[in-house]
């Protein structure tokens, strides 16, 4: 259990104009995530006799702000200090929020503090808690960064807590996408930033290349420090430093996308003659039959040319000129071809709007109108989709989410997920997981899963459900992890002449509205993973006295804590509510990584009696997660163990520091 919290960094002589951590020697790495997982972690009743002291501060009426800043400042987050700041911090709730905080709360302000991770179950009022660290450490004079996973929630957060903000006379803003360059500058000069990983990483990463070095000198480095004195860096940084942060859901942004490789490139424009390359490769590609040219492995999303295939396509281009002729070249962009025609799939990893390819994010379910595939596959999906195409970028530096949150010189987060990843985050991060209790018993009743040999058959059974739940004027909560797939659970919900709501990446437009109903009476609404993570869908007396929201899962998540999140959006603060799964074994998560004689099985045992398939279909779904998830945490620890060894590494084709 970690008694002291971590040392207050802050811009100045002391750590450089803008602090971030150096790389961990391996040695000390190793050092630091042995500790993180021998210590033990706090516990609610360890949290007893400070929470007696808070208590007795919240009663003192007096202003001891200026006090409090000055002692953080000087003296750093001693005990004493925390204890008289944090009941400061339950009047200021209580007069500028409406609401008590209450002794969890409290717990798990203290905890990430403490260097440490906590797990909140949802719905217990993480939003809130986030500030407790974050106010403390922006006293301190630290910068402070309150990341979340989507701009809906930046915003709505930003907005929320702004009058608590002030009371401390600590300015807080939001970075959003869409913001120019001299926004987003001001944002960061706030005491406070809300934003998102995704918008943060690349800010980052535009710093870095306004330095000296080839964007190289390391921050607070002689170089960094002459490069800002001279005038010499190409402009002004956007970001303070990386000192503090207080990452929401965050094992979604610690390990689900630890590895994502954030690149940043600049436009070249487009030319003619990669686009004659990408639709000649693309040609070459349509002429190959699956499983005798090539084969796809779309666990691991690659394809694999057979001897045949690249006898083929030697053939094929043997009257080619220019860079045809090079066999390692010519056999990269067949095989690119062939991903942009199998492994892309329009609907679920893109979408095609105003004649535009847009990447979807998967874990969010958000569209990317900002980012582009590399090395020409992005030109691939345009041609294949006959959309217009954008210019073609060249890579200026890439980082990994992994790589940047080590370079926080604090760091700690929450989520209500957190302690099937409890070891990962130790091992990457060297942070503990700490558990906090509800402060209301749950009262989620989550049913047995339900298992259907066909998707004919599984949206039969779900419009039944649907329908049952409807009647009775329940809101009902369906989720889906593709766009192509939650409309045609629209289409399905139109047919029975069921009226419903659609949030998915090409229905965005009133995603606050579509959330702020999805909770009334008899209310139907569809899902990607936007209605997932982070949202709080509030139900009224009647809603609760019929039962609460009621979650319908119809597509298998690689991650267990994926469903918990989405079951999450129900039986929020101690309400009632309910969630159940209904399954299909020709979801695509089943039918990539389950092999043919066991889907057979499964395919033969669908009749069964309904706990043998409920029971077959758990044993199913845990083979999966266990097989996608052993190769993810393969991939993340070659990352980690690449970067400690100070080597470079290619990851989809491109370069990360």
């Amino acid at each position: 259990m970690s008694t002291v919290a971590f040392d207050i960094v802050r811009p100045g002589l002391r750590h450089g104009h803008r602090p971030e951590r150096r790389q961990r020697r391996a040695d000390s790495a190793l050092e630091a995530r042995l500790r993180s997982l021998i210590a033990r972690p706090w516990r609610f009743d360890d949290f007893a006799p400070i929470l007696a002291e808070i208590e007795r501060a919240s009663m003192v009426e007096e202003d001891r702000i200026a006090v409090l800043r000055e002692r953080l400042s000087r003296d750093g987050f001693e005990r004493d200090v925390l204890v008289a700041l944090f009941g400061t911090l339950v009047q200021a709730v209580r007069r500028h929020c409406g609401f008590e905080l209450h002794p969890e709360q409290l717990f798990a302000g203290w905890a990430m503090l403490h260097r440490s991770l906590v797990e909140m179950q949802t719905g217990e009022g993480k939003s809130v808690t986030a500030c407790l660290p974050a106010i403390a450490a922006a006293l301190a004079g630290m910068p402070v960064h309150v990341i979340s996973v989507n701009d809906y929630l930046v915003t709505r957060d930003s907005e929320a807590f702004k009058a608590l903000y002030a009371h401390f006379g600590l300015s807080v803003r939001a970075v959003v996408e869409g913001m120019d360059e001299e926004a987003r500058r001001d944002a960061y000069a706030a005491d406070v930033v809300y934003c998102t990983n995704k918008q943060l990483a690349f800010d980052y990463l535009r710093d870095r290349c306004r330095r000296g070095n080839g964007g190289r000198a390391r921050p607070g480095s002689l170089g960094e420090c002459l490069s800002s004195l001279t005038g010499s860096e190409t402009g002004m940084p956007l970001l303070r430093g990386l000192c503090f942060a207080v990452v929401d859901e965050a094992d979604s942004v610690l390990i689900d996308d630890a590895s994502t490789p954030l690149v940043l490139a600049e436009a070249r424009g487009a030319e003619r003659q990669a686009a004659t390359e990408a639709s000649v490769a693309l040609g070459i590609a349509r002429a190959l039959v699956q499983n005798r040219h090539f084969m796809l492995r779309r666990d691991i999303s690659q394809v694999v040319l057979t001897d045949t295939g690249e006898d083929s396509v030697r053939r094929l281009t043997e009257r080619l000129d220019g860079v045809w002729r090079f066999e390692r070249y010519r056999m990269e962009r067949v095989r690119q071809a062939l991903a942009a025609l199998h492994l892309y799939r329009r609907d679920r990893h893109y979408l095609v709007q105003a004649g535009k390819v847009l990447l979807v994010d998967e874990s969010t379910g958000r569209a990317m109108p900002e980012r582009r595939l590399q090395h020409g596959l992005h030109l691939m999906l345009e041609i294949k989709e006959r959309a217009e195409s954008g210019d073609d970028h060249d890579v200026i530096d890439a980082i990994s989410f992994q790589d940047f949150f080590n370079r926080y010189h604090a760091l700690s987060g929450m989520s209500g997920t957190l302690r099937e990843a409890a070891v990962e985050l130790a091992d990457i991060y060297a942070l503990q997981v700490v558990s906090v209790p509800t402060h209301l018993p749950a009262r989620l009743d989550v049913l047995p899963a339900s298992f259907h040999a066909t998707r004919r058959e599984q949206l039969a059974a779900a419009m039944s459900l649907v329908e049952e739940r409807h009647a009775r004027g329940q809101p009902v909560l369906i989720g889906t992890r593709s766009v192509a797939f939650s409309e045609e659970v629209s289409r399905c919900l139109a047919t029975c002449d069921l009226d419903h709501s659609v949030l998915n990446a090409r229905q965005d437009a009133d995603e606050a509205g579509v959330i702020a109903m999805a909770g009334a009476p008899g209310a139907i609404t569809v899902a990607t993973g936007m209605a997932g993570r982070g949202t709080d869908i509030r139900i009224g007396p009647k809603a609760e006295a019929l039962g609460g929201l009621h979650v319908l899962n119809l597509e298998l998540n690689a991650s267990i804590r994926v469903d918990r999140q989405l079951f999450g959006r129900a039986a929020r603060q101690g309400r009632p509510g309910s969630g159940q799964s209904v399954l299909c074994l020709e979801d695509e998560m089943l039918r990539d990584h389950l092999s043919a004689p066991l889907r057979a099985l499964l395919v033969r045992a669908s009749g069964a009696l309904p706990r043998v398939t409920a029971r077959l279909a758990g044993l199913a779904t845990g083979l999966v997660r266990r097989h996608v998830a052993a190769r993810e945490r393969t991939r993340r620890r070659d990352l980690r163990d690449l970067r400690e060894r100070g080597q470079r590494l290619l990851t989809f084709g491109m370069e990360l520091d």
